[in-house]
């Protein structure tokens, strides 16, 4: 028994450079998804915008393997001011991107505001305009000219600085958290990005439908993205709005956090295409489906046990069947039971899935929508499972210790069952590690036909939209079921054939 544990966690345990391998070929045919950026005219900023996003929602802004210079926040503001006082092509861009990222980057804007050329302090000063309004102070007057603007920001500077530390933010949010005044969340209104950080991680980890409510307002508030979550929502908006602002977060946090000491070092490995795509995979964040706008890992979570439950089923009914109907066939082997099955069964795997699922959707009723579906693709497998199985008892059957045991005067269902089938069934075992994945992709046609809501209808309208972050997913997703599946079946080979099991682990 120890031995076949040992076996089995060994076996299992190649699985994990097998998946890191196959997120990697994954990873590389995304690649050669089209780049939605570099369409919209110089000039033309809402569209330059609109177009990062697309960007950094794939995370093409990022290097593939190894990023040299990681971004933050303050890396960033550094970059748009050095667009704005050189006064280039990108000034004007980079003027709505410092509105964009608001108050997280007025620690390290408005301190050096003074040492800007005037005329370009002026345009800065500007540009935070809609930042003023978002915090709900200063009016009109103070955004009149360009040098009342600044001085404007120089005097906030001096009044409110204090506001704008991480022990002060941390404590105003969880006074917001635990009490529902309004007063508290004008305190988060005022530093506006700043409290992103805290208020995601917040977001992260309550489960109380008026603190998700407040929270996710200020968020909608201070990023101008409306995704507020009612008290009064359903569980299972709730969790959609959610999981909308966590993915959110995971693509845009550099733009408000700071990187410092160590986190510098690891960004230059975690801030890369390679390592968020992975990351995002193992985390759930997966980002938003560009069809609809939905968070893709919660509509794997909604599509997915469809699929592979139609699947599993389909190869569990498919070897229910093969498996008794491959023995008595290889028992009477040349009656006339034996042609009259292999004639149905050559049959069966000529006609291509799609027809049998249209032959069988003429029958199909609102009360059973999921048992024609798995027929469907139960025909998949039942033809070479019972063939397999077929071949490979009568090959047992012609073992030296099978005719011993019949000279002996073993039963003949003694003779079939212990000494032939546990033999017969390993090639068998084998086959249904390959039988899964193509299970799965049968079904992607055989929910087409039946309007059967799984991973396989929403690939089609995927494609359809070119909806690239499901299409990932979901080969990512199909990609580790396969592994699964293969390393099962391995498991299951050394568990039903010791000599298997012995030989790899004298070998470790």
């Amino acid at each position: 028994m120890f031995v076949g544990l040992a076996f089995a966690v060994r076996r299992a345990m190649w699985a994990i450079p097998t998946l890191f391998g196959v997120s990697f070929v994954v990873f590389l045919l995304t690649t050669l998804l089209p780049d939605p950026g570099g369409k919209a005219a110089r000039n033309d900023v809402p569209a330059r915008l609109q177009e990062d996003d697309l960007r950094r929602a794939r995370f093409l802004d990022l290097p593939r393997f190894f990023n040299v210079t990681p971004q933050d926040v303050r890396s960033r503001v550094d970059a748009c001011v050095a667009h704005i006082v050189t006064n280039d092509d990108d000034a004007v861009y980079c003027e709505r991107r410092l509105a964009q990222i608001g108050g997280a980057g007025l620690p390290y804007l408005l301190p050096r505001l003074d040492d800007i050329p005037p005329a370009e302090r002026g345009r800065i000063a500007m540009a935070l305009a809609p930042v003023a309004r978002r915090m709900a102070v200063g009016d009109d007057a103070d955004f009149e000219t360009p040098e009342r603007a600044a001085l404007f920001w120089s005097r906030f500077w001096e009044d409110r600085s204090i506001d704008f530390t991480e022990p002060a933010v941390r404590r105003a949010v969880s006074r917001f958290v635990a009490r529902n005044r309004e007063l508290l969340g004008e305190e988060l209104k005022l530093v506006d990005t700043f409290a992103l950080q805290e208020v995601v991680a917040n977001l992260r980890t309550t489960k109380d439908p008026a603190v998700i409510f407040r929270l996710t307002r200020i968020l909608s508030h201070v990023t101008g993205r409306d995704a507020v979550v009612p008290v009064d929502a359903e569980p299972s908006r709730s969790r959609a709005v959610v999981q909308e602002w966590l993915s959110w977060w995971y693509v845009h946090e550099t733009d408000y956090v700071t990187l410092k000491g160590e986190e510098k070092v690891l960004a230059s490995i975690a801030q890369t295409r390679y390592a968020k795509w992975v990351l995002g995979a193992v985390t759930g964040q997966l980002g938003l489906s560009t069809r609809d706008g939905a968070p893709v890992f919660d509509k794997l979570l909604a599509r997915a046990p469809v699929t592979l439950g139609m699947a599993l089923v389909a190869l569990l009914l498919a070897g229910a069947i093969a498996i008794p109907l491959g023995v008595w066939t290889a028992w009477r082997r040349g009656h006339p039971f034996d042609i009259a099955t292999g004639a149905v069964l050559l049959t069966l795997y000529s006609i291509p899935t799609f027809l049998v699922a249209q032959l069988l959707s003429t029958f199909a009723r609102a009360n059973d929508p999921l048992v024609l579906p798995v027929l469907a693709l139960t025909t998949v497998s039942l033809s070479v499972m019972t063939q397999q199985q077929r071949a490979s008892m009568l090959e047992a059957l012609g073992e030296d210790y099978v005719r011993t045991a019949r000279a002996k005067g073993a039963r003949t269902l003694r003779v079939a069952v212990v000494h032939a089938l546990r033999n017969a069934l390993v090639p068998t075992v084998t086959l249904v590690g390959v039988q899964l994945p193509a299970l799965i992709g049968a079904a992607f046609v055989v929910e087409e036909v039946f309007d059967v809501h799984g991973m396989g209808w929403e690939t089609l309208r995927a494609i359809e939209a070119r909806d690239a972050a499901w299409i990932v997913a979901v080969t990512l997703l199909c990609a580790v079921v396969t592994t699964a599946s293969l390393v099962l079946s391995d498991v299951a080979y050394g568990i039903l054939d010791p000599r298997v099991r012995e030989q790899q682990m004298g070998r470790r």
